[in-house]
């Protein structure tokens, strides 16, 4: 543990199937998430709600004791157990409490139990993820001092996590900086953070930070003023599937590319800044040619990496040769603002969140909408909705049958997909009920349909 540079790995990621690139894949089949189709009245096929996880706190007003809710900041399904949810809150300001508080909560969730195995209290806590092989768990615990905190799995413990706690510490040392992002890469090697450490200056200093997961050291950092005309402070950051490139947005509409490695700017999709946020996420279907892009004036753009970039193998990868065209954009909606976006796992889906309780699932490649997951208009097995709530966080369970949404209004619900009658998507999920991710290489199977079954990218 430490906060020493390390040298940068050169190691160049690798598509055959063999026991060393699937081991970071969980070593355990699927646990899946069950619930009766008829548990709340429901008989037909339809999208509903099976789920509700409360996030409120107790605390003292004018020496009275409040429950006051928390505003859901991210929600991410386990890749190994559909039944563990992890989620990062924070307090619902209002006339109860007091905004110098600031304690939030990092949660793991119990769904059918619908209660929370473990709590540890965070500060201004924006982000959690888990590793690929759903051994490991980070989370933003202090966004002011930098300290990212991780978790080891400890499955037979109740809580589901070892006791032990360890932590990265980014050096937020501005005047009010803070960590706001945490992200693993695809072979759980590294992890990435982005805060936003000075505002003493007119324009933030923004700064990404590569660290290496066995040894909790630097490897690599970049100031993104140095890269660009950066302004505005980082609103999602993503690897792509195959981790070779990193994309970031802003809150003033850009959106950059860089190289995962060295931190070096691959190229710059979008300089304009007007004060419109958007976050953006890699197609799953695709090593790193298609990147979405959710603007909260209700605009979504396809950027396509340009075909004539696509080095040959034999050539080694070049930044020099990569650019992003956008290849098609539309206005999924007029009447509400948009505040996440996620692809399901298998990228049959492109699934945003609004500000008026929605969830819009729209088709990956057209972009037209597929169906509305709105909690207005279902019933669901607690009380507790509102008219209206911004959804900040959605994640999709690895089978693709459950999408879990976080709302403002203190309540992470979630959905149950309608059923897809489609065989092999059906036989997929059954096996991987059985065989662990990380055995899947030793089935006696082609390798198309190994790479379908651990829904690698083409």
């Amino acid at each position: 543990m430490g906060n020493k540079v390390g040298k940068s790995s050169k190691k160049k990621p690798c598509w055959e199937l063999n026991k060393t690139t699937t081991a970071n894949l969980p070593s355990r089949p699927l646990r899946h998430l069950r619930f009766p189709s008829s548990k709340w009245g429901y008989l037909s096929n339809s999208a509903r709600i099976v789920s509700q996880l409360h996030h409120r706190r107790n605390g003292v007003f004018d020496q009275d004791r409040v429950e006051y809710g928390e505003e859901i900041r991210c929600c991410v399904f386990a890749p190994d157990d559909e039944c563990t949810i992890l989620t990062t809150s924070n307090p619902n300001f209002g006339p109860n409490v007091r905004l110098e508080e600031g304690l939030g909560h990092f949660r793991i969730f119990d769904v059918p139990q619908q209660r929370p195995k473990k709590e540890i209290i965070t500060y201004y806590s924006q982000e959690c993820d888990i590793s690929t092989d759903g051994d490991l768990i980070a989370f933003v615990m202090n966004a002011s001092k930098g300290e990212v905190a991780q978790l080891k799995r400890n499955r037979t413990s109740p809580s589901g996590v070892s006791e032990k706690l360890a932590k990265f510490h980014p050096e937020c040392n501005g005047f009010t900086g803070q960590t706001m992002i945490c992200k693993f890469a695809p072979d759980s090697s590294a992890l990435l953070s982005a805060a936003c450490v000075d505002f003493h200056t007119i324009r933030e200093t923004n700064e990404l930070r590569v660290w290496s997961v066995k040894s909790m050291n630097l490897v690599k950092s970049v100031v993104l003023r140095d890269l660009s005309d950066f302004c505005g402070f980082v609103t999602s950051c993503n690897f792509s599937p195959d981790g070779t490139l990193i994309a970031f947005s802003t809150s003033q509409e850009q959106l950059c590319v860089l190289n995962s490695k060295t931190l070096e700017k691959v190229c710059v999709l979008r300089k304009r800044c007007r004060g419109n946020k958007c976050w953006c996420v890699f197609d799953p279907r695709y090593k790193n040619q298609v990147l979405a892009c959710c603007l909260q004036d209700g605009r979504i753009e396809l950027w396509h990496r340009d075909q004539m970039t696509l080095p040959h193998p034999s050539s080694g990868y070049n930044d020099s040769c990569v650019s992003y065209t956008c290849h098609k954009q539309q206005r999924v909606t007029s009447t509400s603002r948009l505040y996440s976006c996620q692809y399901s796992p298998d990228g049959m889906y492109l699934a945003i969140g609004t500000s008026e309780a929605k969830v819009l699932l729209l088709h990956p490649d057209t972009l037209t909408q597929i169906m509305v997951l709105d909690c207005k208009a279902v019933s669901a097995p607690t009380d507790g909705m509102v008219q209206s709530a911004i959804i900040h966080c959605i994640s999709f369970s690895k089978s693709c049958q459950y999408l879990a949404a976080g709302y403002n209004d203190s309540v992470v619900r979630v959905w149950q997909m309608p059923m897809r009658f489609d065989l092999q998507h059906m036989c997929r999920t059954a096996i991987l009920q059985f065989v662990p991710a990380n055995r899947v290489y030793a089935l006696p199977l082609p390798s198309s349909l190994k790479n379908y079954l651990l829904y690698w990218p083409q």
